[in-house]
């Protein structure tokens, strides 16, 4: 717990270096009755449904937030960022939330315009393999056939990882990730390499050959995907981790240092948030923990993994830090 403290007075600081700028973001929210996100598409994490909306981990995680500040009738609108102007929406603070990995904020420019906040989703680079083939763990690839799109962080993560353990497979490049998919599902690639999450997706449509894969164990190069908020509102930063912490520690457990477990362990509650907010948030959207079995488990078929609480996977709630 000593080493929350730092972290606990910097986000007060925060509060303070800005006053009226949480009343700024805060009463322009309720004004508007809407809280505006957004993120790049990826299955499970914010992506395109059938019914035309959005779903995903940070979709439901922008809900939450929504729900705190606005109660539960609140209303979220989210966007998919899919081109680079898109990004324009957060560089102006129209959008007060997005859910971006560090490479997303670097590639297009935001760092001056964001404070980055907790990661809220890990989505690994991973291979994955047909049933049939012989190939287990990464160092079974020598020899067969894998299937990676040019200049793609999945390429990068592959390339680094196995030149580490000497391992050589033979590779087939694409330019478009259509036929990367047609090659995989009919046959001539034995294995693939992409983002978890994409990996996932190509998986539950296996297309008319109805190829059965499975994923390899080893995980590359995490990319956390962070939550980020306008750089002009540093208490608009702390009451977004604060919901997001309540989250994560909805499930943590009772032990000798806190036996209260969940009810007992310190979230800050900074203004701007409504009396009552973590109940409302765990009624309407669930903990962290069941937001990450609807849009990850069940929907894509992937146990938590890293997506979990710490120790038994890789987020860490604040009073942990």
């Amino acid at each position: 717990m000593k080493a929350a403290a730092p972290l606990l007075a910097f986000l007060a600081l925060a509060g303070v270096a800005t006053p009226g700028r949480t009343a700024g973001i805060a009463e322009r929210l309720r004004a508007e009755h809407v809280l505006r996100c957004g993120a790049t598409e990826r299955p499970g994490i914010a992506e395109a449904l059938p019914d035309d909306s959005i779903g995903g981990i940070a979709v439901d995680l922008c809900k939450a937030v929504a729900v705190a500040v606005l109660g539960p009738e609140g209303t979220v609108a989210f966007s998919l960022y899919d081109a680079p102007k898109s990004f324009d929406a957060m560089r102006s603070g129209e959008d007060a939330l997005a859910f971006l990995t560090g490479r997303e904020i670097a590639a297009s420019a935001l760092g001056g315009a964001i404070i980055p906040g907790p990661t809220v989703a890990i989505d690994p680079v991973a291979v994955m393999a047909h049933d049939a083939a012989p190939l287990h763990t990464l160092a079974d690839l020598a020899g067969h056939t894998l299937c990676l799109m040019a200049g793609s962080r999945a390429q990068s993560a592959l390339e680094s990882t196995l030149a580490r353990r000497a391992v050589q497979p033979v590779r087939l490049v694409f330019q478009e990730d259509v036929e990367m998919l047609d090659a995989y599902n009919a046959g001539p690639c034995e294995a693939v390499v992409g983002e978890l999450t994409y990996l996932a997706d190509m998986r539950r449509n296996a297309g008319v050959n109805r190829t059965v894969s499975r994923l390899l164990p080893e995980a590359l190069d995490p990319d956390p995907i962070v939550a980020v908020t306008p750089v002009s509102d540093g208490a608009w930063a702390a009451s977004v981790r604060a919901v997001l912490d309540a989250l994560l520690l909805a499930d943590a457990p009772a032990d000798a240092w806190h036996p209260g477990g969940a009810a007992a362990l310190p979230v800050p509650a900074p203004p701007g948030l409504r009396p009552g907010w973590r109940e409302e948030v765990l009624a309407k959207t669930g903990s962290y923990a069941a937001i990450v079995r609807r849009d990850w488990t069940v929907n894509l078929g992937l146990p938590p993994g890293p997506n979990a609480l710490w120790p038994a996977g890789a987020l860490l709630p604040l009073a942990v830090r």
